[in-house]
């Protein structure tokens, strides 16, 4: 009679093993940030940035480009944070001002922010939310 008792959490078990795992480029994130027009993600964590680019920046249709760089700790300079990592022709700075930010969907963040690399500037809105608008 043991067999009946243990069916029900392995079958537990077995439903979770098969979920997916959501997308996470970097572990413990400290700020993420996000631009259309391309459409771009940069996201900072414990050990890494990481910058995905959208299909119209020439990744392919339904593709994310991904990037990555060390992380290095922020400077704070007359109200901006600003992240530069890298080396040669492939540095990266990301710059947050502290500024409302509309977003899409109604959606506004605290900050706005600026990407740059290599010749190529994206902006876009970082940090919280601070205003959520309806779908």
């Amino acid at each position: 009679m043991k067999i009946p008792l243990l069916l029900p959490p392995l079958l537990m078990l077995a439903a979770c093993a098969g979920r997916e795992v959501p997308y996470a480029p970097t572990q413990n994130v400290r700020y993420a940030a996000l631009g259309e027009a391309p459409f771009w993600t940069v996201t900072i964590g414990d050990d890494s940035i990481v910058l995905a680019l959208g299909a119209d920046s020439g990744a392919g249709e339904g593709r994310l480009e991904s990037f990555t760089y060390p992380r290095v700790l922020p400077s704070t300079q007359a109200g901006v944070t600003r992240w530069e990592s890298g080396e040669g022709t492939s540095v990266i700075s990301v710059e947050a001002r502290r500024e409302r930010c509309p977003g899409s969907r109604g959606m506004a963040y605290e900050d706005r922010v600026t990407v740059s690399l290599s010749g190529r500037r994206l902006e876009g809105c970082g940090g919280r939310i601070v205003e959520r608008g309806s779908r």
